[in-house]
């Protein structure tokens, strides 16, 4: 019985529905699952809803924070998917994620001289969960300017995103953890590697960011090098912080190359009650 901790539906930008996530868990043998959409809580309200038989399941969302370097996640796990402060908050990340969008269409255009039709921003704007990048590259791919996503993320995006950075809108990283806190969940450092510091920097990142209420570390993920997932181990020891894992699992039409539950080619492999965090944290659903 393994755990997955990092998944993402239809209602952020994965390419599965909650029903369909649980049921490929159960053929994975996946005893202990959360849907943590990006900026939206949605997947997760769909999830606790359904009947899972022995399986724990915990609430989660991944919070975008505004950084100056990389990328900084949080994620938040066994919130109170009910709290009015969380929902209200995310409610305007929804706006936030329609300006960011468009900020980027804006860049591709300019920069790369693309042609978007105006039709499918408008599909991309009003979907019913969160937007973002990946559903632009799904669009890039579909136009034929990309193979695949991550192509179209290494062509276009990563170039839009560093264009965009100190113009888009967001929540900042105290903010995150504090909408996470104040909703009596656990707030977890997503994949610290997508911070692109030193080990040095990434330790005084993570010390700050536990004197403002962080509670633990994603140590196992499919991005992470073994390596890597020894240092951050040690850092959340070192800190006293709790460890969370899981594959980051989008779908095959998202990321084909990451199976729920084993990750890339395997590299994922978290048995029941190997985590501090599902040790010690009992699930509220």
């Amino acid at each position: 019985m393994i755990v997955d901790l990092h998944t993402h539906s239809i209602y952020s930008d994965g390419s599965d529905t909650p029903k369909e996530i649980i049921k490929k868990a159960k053929v994975k043998n996946i005893n202990c699952l959360a849907i943590t959409d990006h900026d939206n809580l949605a997947g997760a309200k769909e999830l606790v809803r359904m009947v899972h038989d022995s399986m724990d399941i915990y609430s989660g969302v991944e919070l975008t924070a505004k950084v100056s370097k990389g990328r900084m996640h949080i994620l938040g796990y066994n919130i109170d998917l009910e709290n009015e402060e969380i929902n209200r908050a995310l409610n305007e990340q929804k706006e936030a994620s329609i300006y960011n969008i468009l900020l980027y269409v804006e860049i591709l255009r300019k920069d790369f001289d693309l042609y978007l039709p105006n039709d499918e921003i408008d599909k991309i704007v009003n979907a019913k969960g969160n937007v973002g990048r990946p559903q632009l590259a799904l669009l890039l791919v579909k136009l034929g300017y990309a193979v695949d996503v991550e192509e179209a993320f290494q062509k276009y995006l990563i170039h839009a995103y560093e264009r965009v950075r100190k113009v888009k809108k967001g929540l900042t990283k105290e903010e995150c953890i504090e909408l996470i806190n104040d909703a009596l969940g656990v707030a977890v450092l997503a994949h610290p590697n997508s911070l692109k510091l030193q080990l040095q920097e990434l330790k005084e990142e993570i010390h700050y960011l536990k004197s403002v209420g962080l509670k633990g570390v994603e140590t196992i993920h499919s991005n992470l090098s073994e390596q890597e997932r020894i240092a951050y181990h040690e850092i959340a020891l070192g800190e006293g912080l709790l460890e969370s894992g899981g594959t980051d699992y989008h779908g095959y039409s998202v990321k084909p190359d990451i199976e729920l539950g084993t990750g890339r080619n395997n590299n994922v492999f978290i048995p029941v009650d190997s985590l501090t965090l599902t040790k010690k944290v009992k699930s509220r659903y």
